[in-house]
């Protein structure tokens, strides 16, 4: 129905590319999960890294 619409009316969607994850290469050994089996999490912090494309199409964070 909806696409008879778009039609009549002389709509098209517009697509967006894909988003893909930038490719890393690991080239030292990786550490072992230390918090893994803990049961007291209280004093654990956590972060994020964001990656932002760029209009050159670069990756940083």
């Amino acid at each position: 129905m909806t696409l008879k619409l778009m039609r009549e009316l002389g709509i098209k969607s517009r697509m967006q590319k894909r988003y893909r994850k930038p490719k890393t290469v690991v080239t030292v050994d990786q550490k072992p999960n230390l918090i893994k089996n803990l049961h007291d999490l209280s004093g654990v912090w956590q972060t994020d890294i964001t990656y932002i494309q760029l209009t050159n199409h670069r990756w940083v964070y």
